[in-house]
């Protein structure tokens, strides 16, 4: 049996280009909590979830992480991610829940902290498809809320965390 070449784009059944054309790209924008002392530095939120977040996200990684002022002004790390169609990824959070992403034919599957969930639905209430739900975390320790969002280019909110900076989205 010999291979076949793949057929151009144009010959191609939908379902083979649909994952590529429904990748949801966006900003994902955590405190810079790493605190240094000397030759020694410690990472509150690493230990939280018991891994640098730049290890767990980077298979959806499309650039380095950069960096900036918050609107509060303490540095904020911002991991720019591509989530292509029926993938995901949750950020297990301890006592406070998770904080997930799920790509569902390009709705944005968002499972956050139940107390996030009033602030999600103010903050991104023009893209809300589908939502709140309220269940338990993957865990089985913390009550979340799941929301189904449709991020138009440009699209962004923050939620302002005092002297940690902030945890926002920004869609590109």
């Amino acid at each position: 049996m010999t291979a076949q070449p793949p057929a151009p784009a144009r010959d191609r059944p939908a379902s083979s280009t649909a994952g590529a054309d429904r990748a949801i790209r966006f900003n994902l924008v955590l405190p810079a909590t790493k605190i240094g002392f000397g030759i020694f530095a410690v990472d509150p939120l690493e230990q939280v979830i018991g891994a640098p977040v730049a290890d767990i996200l980077e298979s959806l990684m499309t650039g380095p992480v950069t960096q900036h002022p918050s609107q509060a002004g303490p540095a904020v790390d911002v991991f720019h991610l591509a989530l292509p169609d029926g993938e995901g990824l949750t950020l297990p959070l301890g006592r406070w829940g998770e904080l997930g992403f799920f790509n569902r034919m390009g709705v944005l599957v968002l499972t956050v902290p139940l107390p996030a969930a009033n602030w999600i639905q103010t903050k991104l209430a023009g893209a809300i498809v589908h939502g709140p739900e309220q269940l338990l975390s993957q865990d089985g320790t913390a009550r979340v809320a799941r929301f189904g969002l449709r991020l138009q280019p440009g699209m962004s909110a923050s939620f302002p965390l005092g002297v940690l900076g902030e945890i926002g989205l920004e869609a590109t």
